[in-house]
């Protein structure tokens, strides 16, 4: 599914003395499959950004396509086609167990009996809980990473082309961040869902996206491949961000040993490097 944004403005209590421009003139194509990440310091409208591709927040001026059709200027989610999972998802659990709650739009799209269930299932899986043991729980039992992995699944339950995600690892224990994200990627390899996720870790973004932009003040500060933007240090630190662990590394390590190393993502090239550097490979 491809999501358009056409010369989009947006303000918050417009007309008033506490007007607030949270969108201004932004234009930009999320491409089917494609794996986005929207950084930005705080207020510089990464949020609002999503609502307005889900359909849920009504622009003031500017347009709004899903496949090249505009939306209705009713602010509305499209069940099936847009999952969106907003900040502190745990927020959004109702329901009495775990399945009933997994299974809320699966059920408003017409499923039910075996092939319900199956598909609860799958959901929870894919967000890495245990699904025979999990399914009867009360929401409200678990954990908050496991709320938010719940709240995730609900989402996921109603197969949508395009996840837009806020923060989806926030305040979740490094190793379960990074499960999350393999899972992440795993359904975009396996089932070409588009993917647009808020982020402020730049470690996480680095293993995630294809392509960043970066907000500032309701404006696209930048857009371009993620493996270039996140190499640039001055980029990312105009607007308040820090660059991913191993650009940091590569350039301390210039330093130390009086030559210049070309930044790396990976985890892996950058610890090679470091072990090169400091004589710990073999025979070192």
């Amino acid at each position: 599914m491809r999501i358009e944004l056409d010369d989009i403005s947006l303000s918050f209590q417009p007309g008033t003395p506490f007007a607030v421009k949270a969108l201004d003139r932004v234009s930009l194509m999320v491409r089917p499959g494609e794996r986005l990440a929207i950084a930005g310091s705080t207020g510089s409208g990464k949020s609002t950004l999503l609502g307005v591709m889900a359909g849920i927040l009504r622009p003031a001026a500017g347009r709004v396509l899903h496949d090249g059709q505009a939306l209705s200027r009713k602010p509305r989610l499209q069940p099936g086609r847009i999952g969106l999972g907003l900040q502190s998802p745990e927020n959004c659990l109702f329901e009495k167990t775990v399945f009933d709650d997994v299974a809320f739009a699966p059920r408003r799209m017409g499923l039910d009996g075996e092939r319900l269930g199956q598909r609860v299932m799958w959901a929870l899986e894919c967000v890495g809980l245990d699904a025979a043991a999990s399914a009867t729980r009360e929401p409200f039992s678990l954990s908050v990473g496991e709320q938010r992995r719940v709240a995730l699944a609900g989402v996921i339950a109603a197969e949508p082309a395009v996840l837009l995600l806020d923060e989806p690892t926030a305040y979740l224990d490094p190793a379960t961040r990074r499960d999350l994200l393999e899972r992440l990627l795993a359904m975009n390899d396996e089932r070409g869902t588009t993917m647009v996720v808020v982020g402020h870790d730049m470690d996480e973004l680095a293993v995630f996206a294809e392509r960043l932009v970066i907000m500032d003040d309701g404006r696209v500060a930048a857009d371009g491949p993620a493996d270039k933007l996140l190499k640039d240090e001055a980029l990312l630190e105009r607007y308040g961000l820090e660059a991913p662990g191993t650009v940091r590394l590569c350039r301390l390590l210039s330093g130390c040993a009086g030559r210049e190393f070309a930044a790396v993502l990976d985890e892996e090239q950058a610890a090679n490097l470091l072990q090169e550097i400091m004589g710990w490979g073999p025979g070192g």
